[in-house]
């Protein structure tokens, strides 16, 4: 017997814009004391493994994803970070030939990505204002997220092809223990704890085909 298969390894590296509105609120109104984007800048990465089913408008696509964002206020530095696997699933928004019969040499893609991701947290902070000793706040979350995304593949040459991606990711209640008592320095407890993270990327991929 012999058999058949076509699959592509991609790598892609994002930018991302994040947004917190718990955590940057009680950080405004206790660290900063204005207004400031919160870990809002940050970046992130995907190696993955697309293959076709016999419908080839469809693809899945498993990933290993990681991000990295930080904000750092005099001697308070807050940091977020992950990694986690993602089970894309892509649809083609177009044929794979023009009319003509010929191979359409960019081809888009919309993208449903449910996924799950261990992150990390840290909070760096100092003891009081009388010293230099710093203290350190970690917390860590198994969290289910959800994504959508749009690219634009371009074949370059039969082996290589280029992407450019836009995507949206949720984080449902994301928690940081002891965040809002130790920034409030224990005026309040919990209020701040628990936030739904939002992530916007842009990005671009570079895919390596196989047959």
């Amino acid at each position: 017997m012999i058999t058949k298969a076509s699959a592509q390894l991609g790598i892609s590296a994002s930018t991302t814009l994040n947004r917190s509105v718990e955590w940057q609120v009680v950080t405004e109104n206790f660290v900063v004391h204005r207004k400031a984007d919160f870990m809002h800048y940050g970046t992130s990465g995907v190696i993955d493994y697309a293959f076709s089913f016999q419908n080839e408008k469809i693809r899945l696509r498993p990933a290993i994803q990681g991000m990295f964002v930080n904000s750092v206020y005099q001697k308070h530095y807050f940091q977020a970070s992950s990694i986690g696997f993602q089970g894309n699933l892509e649809f083609a928004l177009s044929s794979k030939t023009d009319k003509e019969g010929k191979k359409k040499l960019i081809r888009p893609y919309f993208q449903v990505s449910p996924g799950i991701s261990l992150v990390s947290l840290r909070y760096e902070y100092p003891k009081d204002d009388l010293n230099n000793v710093i203290l350190v706040n970690k917390s860590r979350n198994v969290a289910l997220n959800i994504g959508t995304g749009l690219f634009f593949e371009m074949k370059l040459t039969p082996l290589l092809s280029l992407a450019p991606t836009v995507g949206f990711r949720f984080y449902p209640k994301l928690r940081w223990n002891n965040f809002t008592k130790i920034v409030t320095k224990g005026m309040l407890t919990e209020t701040y704890d628990s936030v739904n993270w939002k992530q916007l990327n842009f990005g671009l991929r570079f895919g390596l085909n196989f047959k």
